[in-house]
């Protein structure tokens, strides 16, 4: 499989919007939002979201296919100081390519750029594929849960990955 890693753009909203519905019909437990509301959404809000993904406290990295379909992203966003990996997702097809391990490397360099020891998430105790990535790639838990915010009777896990020494 072929795609190319690149910074997400404020003009990349459709391609956004279209990996965004996938990874809701796809993994719906994993993220913040519901397929019925999202699928509602008029243009205007998904080119505010696209730009907000690329705000000064943010990182958004894609995979690009050849045919500029989008097959994975992931974003960074610094919350009072933290480092938070956020919207991450690889299409099916792209699982196994590298693309995960490449995205994050991404979002790595940016919490480290900006001064971040450390980068957190948050993942459903239900997405046992995700965890395994995330503890493969140095994150570990640490202890803390809360509820999910679409499915409260399930907890999200909060993981941490050390980023320097310091």
């Amino acid at each position: 499989m072929r795609y190319t890693i690149r910074d997400g753009r404020p003009d990349d909203w459709a391609a956004a919007r279209a990996l965004r519905l996938e990874m809701l019909r796809n993994s719906p437990h994993a993220f913040g939002d519901r397929l019925e509301d999202v699928t509602a959404w008029d243009d205007e809000r998904w080119r505010v979201r696209s730009s907000s993904m690329t705000m000064p406290d943010s990182a958004w990295a894609v995979a690009v296919s050849d045919d500029g379909r989008f097959l994975g992203q992931m974003a960074g966003r610094d919350y009072f100081g933290e480092a938070w990996l956020l919207e991450v997702y690889v299409a099916p097809g792209a699982r196994g390519s590298g693309a995960a391990g490449r995205l994050l490397a991404e979002i790595e360099a940016w919490a480290a750029a900006r001064g971040h020891r450390r980068l957190y998430l948050d993942v459903s105790e239900r997405s046992t594929a995700a965890r395994r990535f995330y503890a493969r790639s140095g994150f570990v838990e640490t202890g803390k849960f809360s509820p999910h915010p679409l499915f409260p009777s399930e907890s999200e896990i909060e993981m941490v990955k050390q980023l320097t020494d310091n």
